[in-house]
């Protein structure tokens, strides 16, 4: 009997990242499409998975990314470190920062001012930002720890240590910023960031700061240990300049733009564009801490009206890097007819070919996936192949009837199916040519429920 390897593993806990793949379906197309020695890119690099697996299986990487937090993560992530110097450093910053922090936990929180720096960034009003205009960084601690947090951030820059151990000791304040804040419930069970956007509960607890960095310490000892076992002696370079032969090349930039790659220097891409989480939102309150600039103007995401010209030029570079006869997998995640359209022209004009179509099922379903009846319980691999087959006749347009019509077969053949289990049979079928419907108005002109909904259970669909 086979077991299945586990999805949790220490190098992807320590930090929160949104949207992470399963880092053995990852491994296991690396190793499909590559051999030792191998480069293999993602220039939508996120928190490093892809990276971080190349490197595991002995090849090399280049990661890309416009969010500066998602390159911290894969670098501190694959950096080699002694974790006897960061727990000597971290050791130094308690003699230095303990205390003090402790005694705010003793005092009146109404006379605590903060004597340290903190930012005092306005966090973006959006879904996956603020409620409300105007909130800011500094809206999300209490008094006592907004004065604790810049506290320990101010001893952690001062602190006298080596460079690794500093990033470290960074990475782990970041990781455990979110416990800091006013967004934690009482009544949840753990420390976790619950939702995907700056929402403040009724009820919220007030941790510890000292506390709470310290527990997440613990939680980076442990990725660090198995990142070192895991990787070796990995050398990094971040770009510009470039290091020739460097195992690991890591880039703050654009996808739309990697001329600092060579034409047909690449024998694999994977990559995992945003479908349905805006990154950047919710990397503001870690951003405004580490001082890093996030460029909004340049994010690439699905409800932007750029979003189809931004894809055709980042798969089009992709095209230009990529050796002849090699293959990119680009993972897709939305029910959205525009989205469905703007992808497969995007890869029609790339100088790529769709080769194939395979299902991903997601063995951990984020809080989006569970809340939601509408979001995709599984994603999609596309295929695409460095080499155009001879040009055609024009794809015909999958029309309403034309859906209409497919499902209606499937459910003949099926029986009752959630829309999710209909749109992961139809997708293969509709994905390379227009979609001229929206799937879930076809679904609600057509067919009907067969039960009632209920929480948390996507209903079924059936013909009449």
């Amino acid at each position: 009997m086979v077991t299945k390897p586990s999805y949790f593993q220490s190098r992807y806990l320590a930090h929160k990242y949104w949207g992470r793949r399963p880092w053995y379906v990852v491994r296991g197309l690396i190793e499909e499409n590559t051999c030792e020695g191998d480069v293999v890119l993602d220039s939508f690099c996120g928190s490093g998975t892809t990276v971080i697996e190349a490197l595991a299986t002995r090849r090399r990487a280049v990661g890309v990314d416009l969010n500066p937090m998602a390159v911290f993560i894969t670098r501190v992530t694959a950096t080699p470190a002694d974790p006897a110097a960061l727990t000597d450093a971290f050791e130094r910053l308690r003699a230095v920062a303990q205390a003090p922090i402790d005694r705010l936990y003793e005092r009146d929180p109404e006379g605590i001012v903060p004597e340290h720096w903190y930012p005092d960034v306005v966090l973006p009003h959006s879904s996956f930002g603020a409620a409300r205009k105007g909130v800011t960084v500094a809206h999300l601690f209490s008094r006592r720890n907004l004065a604790a947090t810049a506290f320990l951030w101010h001893a952690i820059n001062t602190l006298e240590c080596d460079p690794v151990s500093r990033d470290l000791l960074r990475y782990t304040f970041t990781a455990a910023l979110a416990q800091f804040t006013k967004m934690i419930r009482t009544k949840k069970e753990g420390t976790g960031w619950y939702v995907n956007a700056y929402r403040i509960p009724r009820s919220h607890r007030e941790n510890n700061v000292w506390h709470s960095y310290e527990n997440k310490l613990r939680a980076v000892l442990r990725m660090k240990r198995e990142s070192n076992e895991l990787l070796g002696h990995v050398e990094i370079t971040q770009a510009p300049p470039t290091t020739p032969g460097a195992t690991c090349c890591l880039r703050c930039g654009s996808a739309t733009d990697l001329s600092f790659l060579p034409d047909n220097s690449i024998d694999y891409v994977f990559i995992d564009p945003p479908w349905a989480i805006k990154y950047f939102d919710l990397s503001v309150l870690w951003c405004a801490w580490m001082g890093f600039p996030l460029n909004f103007d340049e994010e690439i995401f699905p409800h932007e009206a750029n979003f189809r010209e931004d894809m055709a030029r980042a798969l089009k570079e992709l095209a230009r890097v990529l050796r002849p006869g090699r293959r990119a997998t680009v993972n897709f995640a939305t029910r959205h007819t525009d989205q469905i359209n703007d992808l497969r022209e995007a890869i029609e004009h790339s100088g790529l070919e769709w080769t194939g179509t395979q299902t991903l099922q997601q063995d951990q379903l984020s809080f989006v996936q569970r809340q939601t009846d509408l979001a995709l319980k599984a994603n999609y691999l596309l295929t695409l192949e460095k080499w155009r087959a001879p040009a055609g006749a024009a794809a015909l347009p999958v029309t309403a009837d034309c859906v209409a019509a497919m499902i209606g077969a499937l459910l003949a053949r099926r029986g009752p199916l959630s829309y999710d289990e209909i749109f992961q049979h139809l997708y293969p079928e509709i994905a390379r040519r227009p979609l001229e419907c929206d799937i879930r108005r076809v679904l609600e002109r057509n067919f009907r429920l067969v039960e009632e909904r209920r929480p948390y259970v996507e209903p079924r669909w059936a013909a009449d």
